[in-house]
């Protein structure tokens, strides 16, 4: 009998380490197929899968077929997903940390943005790990701009357009507001229908983005001033992370960490060519006067801090970063 017992326990034990070994990482993203963004992405999966003896799969549902951001962080709730590739912003009402490169007018450039990530990334990552989540991967999606199908040089001009802000985007939906505009919350994947069918007219996009989503064939004009940078980031439910044994966890975090790294460079360079394909297929680019944007911007920011909408003395250290940064240049 205690033969019989000890088999049993040792095929008990046998089969609760497989389970927690082994593991397919089942993650969605917007990002359509075929993007560059998904061609490094399945490469990373195809490392992690080596490099773990196949302990480890990552399988991708791209292209938005699980729904937008937010229903992906639903599917993750309740088990059906493990992961998503989403924007920052979409995290916002769990941890507000998720904003804080996101904020108007923020950066001059990118050298600036690489100079703070190297101390406010962890902080992210932990904000992040608190409220439950495995940040994989944090990404520059490049800067956003204003494009419409009319000149945006002034502030006013914004006035009597019809502007997509994404699901859940409290401090764009501020912007506009104060604007004097009601901007139109939506899906990503609803944007280029809204654009073909003059429901929309105005978006904020980054140039690489714009084409990648076919928006740019149905605007005429962009307001050539950065307004904001777009983050994307991959993260895992940390309870399912947490069931692959320790040495994988690395593995994966290490591989998307690389991975990630050859994104900005990538998307980056990116952006430039995107910028000369814009204007190829006929997108003028007009150059907004006055300051008028950056006042508007800094009265939404100071709104938004009766909501709590991002951290604002975490914010404030990053300014007097950047600040101090200047400086030394």
């Amino acid at each position: 009998m205690s033969f019989i017992k000890t088999l049993i326990a040792s095929s008990l034990i046998t089969l609760f380490s497989s389970q927690i070994m082994a593991a397919t990482l089942k993650i969605a993203t917007v990002v359509p197929n075929g993007s560059s963004w998904m061609n490094e992405m399945k490469a990373a999966a195809k490392e992690v899968k080596k490099k773990t003896e196949g302990r480890v799969k990552i399988k991708y549902y791209p292209g938005g077929v699980m729904g937008s951001d937010k229903t992906v962080l639903r599917k993750m709730r309740s088990g059906q997903l493990h992961g998503g590739a989403i924007s920052a912003g979409s995290l916002a009402h769990i941890y507000n940390g998720v904003q804080l490169y996101s904020l108007p007018f923020t950066f001059n450039n990118l050298d600036e943005v690489h100079h703070v990530r190297k101390t406010f990334d962890p902080i992210i990552s932990k904000g992040l790990a608190d409220k439950g989540f495995q940040l994989l991967g944090l990404s520059e999606g490049g800067f956003a701009y204003l494009m419409s199908n009319k000149a945006l040089t002034k502030a006013e001009d914004i006035k009597g357009q019809k502007v997509w802000v994404p699901e859940g985007d409290l401090i764009g939906n501020e912007i506009f507001t104060v604007a004097g505009i009601n901007p139109i919350a939506s899906p990503i994947s609803n944007v280029y229908t809204g654009l073909q069918t003059g429901l929309l007219d105005t978006v904020t996009i980054n140039p690489s983005g714009a084409i990648a989503l076919q928006w740019h064939t149905k605007i005429n004009h962009m307001a050539d001033e950065p307004l904001l940078l777009i983050m994307g980031m991959l993260v895992v439910d940390q309870k399912a992370f947490k069931k692959i044994k320790e040495t994988d966890q690395a593995i994966v975090k290490d591989v998307i960490s690389s991975t990630f790294k050859r994104l900005d460079t990538l998307n980056a360079e990116g952006d430039i060519g995107a910028r000369a394909a814009l204007q190829k297929n006929g997108i003028q680019f007009d150059k907004p006067s006055g300051t008028e944007w950056k006042e508007i911007a800094d009265t939404a920011l100071e709104n938004l801090k009766a909501v709590d909408a991002y951290p604002i003395d975490t914010y404030n250290d990053l300014v007097q970063a950047l600040k101090e940064y200047r400086q030394a240049q």
